[in-house]
Parts: structure tokens; C-alpha cells; sequence
């Protein structure tokens, strides 16, 4: 496929990347030099220097003969501008990243297909959302969706005083439970393990679990008895994020303070959001400001600071003087590998991120795709359909993967939603969702493709 990337950044770096390692033909666009730079040096694309609105420069980066434009630049109008070329000039797909909603009105009947737009990303909507999810157990460091609305992976963390701390997996005490729900991946000191039948449980261990939403759900009591969503949440920094997640978090009930430097700033904060809010002012990397914010209380600390490295250390510290939960939001890519890492912080999500994982779920191709990079390892959620003749179609899943460097997770038939044990048997046009490493996909797509004929 040719692909046109707007920006160098975070988002069109790593996107640049993934999709250029699956042989498609990428071109890079950005103003800086530096950053194009940087991408030559690792990556077999093509790169533009220049304005990704300019129509010379998009023509430039062969626009003309791109099958999808990704519009992923710092500047709004810009990307919306770019998509408008692209699909004059006949591009197929166009995929635009915006921060926010206000260039459209769907009021007025003002969208974002009447200027030639797909697919808009909001990445710190979907951050927003990955956020509120974690609140809702103490357990639960990352989620992810399926487009079966029943479907749902989660990564819980077993707690030191948990009783399947130290349990084989063959010896899960709820049988009926296990049967119902897949052990796909457990991390481990930064380690992927693929989970086996004589895989024991160890406390701290990140393991994630497919399945049935209810079912999933109905084990994080099991991994943490004392997993009960908090009352009162700590969101450090009045930012634009924060502007977005507080209304939310106060709808959902919870009892929400805001710790923010600036008096400008907490001042007009306090404006918009009216009543319902407590704005300490103050830098949540001070121990003192933490505590008079009420750190010891709070069951969940949020840090949305414009600075990565503020937003670390403020978790780290909230952490250390009583706070139950504390969730860090990173954009640099080197921050987003650090993070998981970190024990003292519960969960890590970027925005960054979350916008890359958007556009991979909108591509792919009959067979497979990839359906999410995760937050907590380096690897993947892909998902594959099986097709007729492969050698899973009619097949029991443990004939063909014993052993294999991958787990398959869950089974979606249709709206029916299998967890994928060794027993089940793959129909075709069953959709499978894997974790693997992107060293192991190649391997693991032999097996749901339709077998070709030499000759």
C-alpha cells in the first residue's frame, strides 16, 4: 500500500515505523529537518521537508498515487486542509488527528466527510476513556475493546495478598470461571510470558485475560479482594485534558480535586468548571502541596501535566505519601517504554499512543490486523479471520499452536464471544485475537491464511 504520513512527530514516527515494516511504500512529511532526519536513519520511507498543507509538497511526497493520507501534524487546520487535497486528488482512505471537536458542528450539519474526511482521531478522548476504565477496579492497569461489544481484554495486576497469588494455572479455584475466560499474557519484569497449564501466578505479575465481559470482570475480585473503585480522585495539572476528563470523572460520581502551579490558570479553571471542583494551588511535585491536597485520602491520583518527566515524578511521589492508584499520561515515545517499568505507578497511557492504535485498527487487511499495541509490554493485539482451507479452519487450537511464541485470546463468532482454549475448534470467517510480538506475527498469520498454489 502507498501511504502518505503528515508529521514527524510522536504519532507519524511511530506509525512510520509499524507500517513501513509491513511492506508498504511510506512517505513522511514535515517542516522540521531534524525529525526527518532522525526517521532516514532507522527507516526505509521516503521524507518530505515542508508544509503538509502546501499542495506542491503533498505532490511532492506522491499524494497522487497514495492509496491512504494519515494526517497526523501538529496543526489542525493543516490536517484538515491536506485531507481535502487528498481526496480531490483521489486518495482512497484519509485518516485525520484533531485535539478537539470545534471544527466541525454536527448542529449545523457541518461534518467531517463533507471535507473529505474518513476517520477523525481524538487521541486525548480515547485517553480520557482508557482512564476512566482503570478507576473502576484497583486491579486493572489496562483494558482493551473489540468491536463485539461483549468482548473485552483486560491486564490486571495480582495483588501481593491475593489467593491466586502462587496458584498454578492448572489449579485455578474456580474452574467453572476459568473455563469461561483465557490466560493469554502475563508480564513480568518487563518480561512477555506466554501462560501455560504449569505457569504459577507470582505476586506483581500483569496477566492479561480475554474472554466474556462479565466473566473477565468476575475475576478481579479473585486477584484483588480489596478492589473497590476510589471516591475521591487527585487530577494533577488544569490542562486541556483535564478540561475534558473532570466533567467526566464528577458524572461518574466521584469527588475530584485539582492541584494546578499556575493562579492564572487555577482561576480561570475554576470559571469554566464551576461548582464541584476543589482547585489547590500549588506544583504536584511538592510533598507538601500532595499532602494539604489530601494525597493520603485519595484512591486515585491522575497526573495530565504538560511535562512528562512532572508527570512521572508526581505519581511517584503521590505513590510514596499514601495514594492507592496513581496513572501517569506520557507523549514521548522513550517515556511510554519507561513507565511500565516504574513500580511505584499503577497505570500508563499516552495519547500518543492511543491515536497510533486507532489508525492500525482501521487498516488491515481480509486476513488480519493489527488491533492494538499494548500499554504495558512490546507487543500486539492482532486480530486474524480465519479463512477457508488454512490450517486452523476445522481445526482444535491446540494441534496447531502448542508451544508457539503466541496466545491466542479470544474467538469472536459472529457476535459471540469464545474464549480461545486449546478445546475450541475455529470455523471459517471466525475473527481470533492474538498476543504476539511483531517478531512472531509472520509466524502466527501462516496459520489463518488460505494456502497457496505453486506451480
Amino acid at each position: 500500500m502507498n501511504i502518505v504520513i503528515l508529521g514527524a512527530g510522536e504519532v507519524g514516527k511511530q506509525l512510520a515505523w509499524t507500517l513501513s515494516t509491513k511492506r508498504n511504500s511510506v512517505a513522511v512529511v514535515d517542516s522540521r529537518a531534524d525529525r526527518l532526519a532522525r526517521l532516514q536513519d532507522h527507516l526505509d520511507v521516503m521524507t518530505v521537508q515542508g508544509d503538509c498543507a502546501d499542495f506542491s509538497v503533498l505532490k511532492k511526497a506522491g499524494i497522487h498515487k497514495a492509496e491512504l493520507l494519515v494526517a497526523a501534524s501538529g496543526s489542525d487546520p493543516s490536517n484538515v486542509l491536506a485531507c481535502q487535497i487528498a481526496r480531490h486528488l483521489g486518495v482512497g482512505k484519509t485518516i485525520c488527528r484533531l485535539s478537539s471537536r470545534c471544527l466541525f458542528s454536527a448542529e449545523d450539519g457541518f461534518s467531517a466527510d463533507l471535507l473529505g474526511i474518513d476517520h477523525v482521531i481524538l487521541p486525548a478522548e480515547k485517553c480520557i476513556r482508557r482512564i476512566l476504565r482503570v478507576l473502576q477496579h484497583q486491579c486493572l492497569v489496562e483494558r482493551v475493546d473489540f468491536s463485539v461489544q461483549d468482548a473485552q481484554m483486560s491486564c490486571v495486576r495480582v495483588a501481593p495478598g491475593s489467593v491466586v497469588a502462587g496458584v498454578r494455572l492448572a489449579d485455578f479455584p474456580d474452574r467453572e470461571l476459568v473455563s469461561s475466560i483465557r490466560f493469554s499474557a502475563i508480564v513480568r519484569n518487563q518480561r512477555l510470558l506466554i501462560p501455560r497449564g504449569d505457569t504459577v501466578l507470582a505476586p506483581g505479575d500483569e496477566v492479561y485475560v480475554a474472554g466474556p465481559s462479565a466473566n473477565v470482570e468476575a475475576l478481579f475480585d479473585l486477584v484483588d479482594d480489596e478492589s473497590r473503585r476510589p471516591s475521591l480522585v487527585l487530577v494533577a495539572g488544569a490542562t486541556r485534558m483535564a478540561r475534558v476528563l473532570i466533567p467526566q470523572l464528577l458524572a461518574d460520581g466521584y469527588q475530584v480535586r485539582v492541584i494546578e502551579e499556575s493562579r492564572d490558570e487555577s482561576e480561570r479553571f475554576l470559571d469554566e468548571l464551576g461548582e464541584g471542583v476543589m482547585v489547590i494551588q500549588g506544583s504536584a511535585t511538592d510533598a507538601r502541596v500532595l499532602e494539604e491536597a489530601g494525597i493520603g485520602e485519595c484512591g486515585a491520583f491522575i497526573s495530565v501535566l504538560r511535562d512528562d518527566e512532572k508527570n512521572i515524578l508526581s505519581c511517584i511521589l503521590a505513590k510514596e505519601q499514601g495514594a492507592r492508584k496513581v496513572v501517569a499520561v506520557t507523549n514521548k515515545a522513550e517515556y511510554m517504554d519507561i513507565v511500565p517499568a516504574l513500580k511505584p505507578i499503577d497505570c500508563g497511557f499516552s495519547p500518543r499512543l492511543g491515536a497510533v492504535n486507532t489508525v492500525l485498527n482501521l487498516l488491515g487487511s481480509e486476513t488480519g490486523r493489527v488491533h492494538a499495541m499494548l500499554h504495558r509490554t512490546h507487543a500486539y493485539v492482532y486480530e486474524f479471520r480465519v479463512a477457508p482451507g488454512s490450517r486452523l479452519c476445522g481445526q482444535r487450537i491446540a494441534d496447531h499452536t502448542d508451544g508457539f511464541p503466541a496466545a491466542l485470546a479470544l474467538v469472536l463468532r459472529g457476535d459471540q464471544v469464545l474464549p480461545a482454549t486449546g478445546d475450541a475448534v475455529l470455523e471459517e470467517g471466525d475473527r481470533v485475537a492474538a498476543i504476539a510480538t511483531p517478531e512472531h506475527e509472520q509466524h502466527l498469520a501462516v496459520l489463518f491464511r488460505k494456502p497457496r498454489l505453486f506451480g
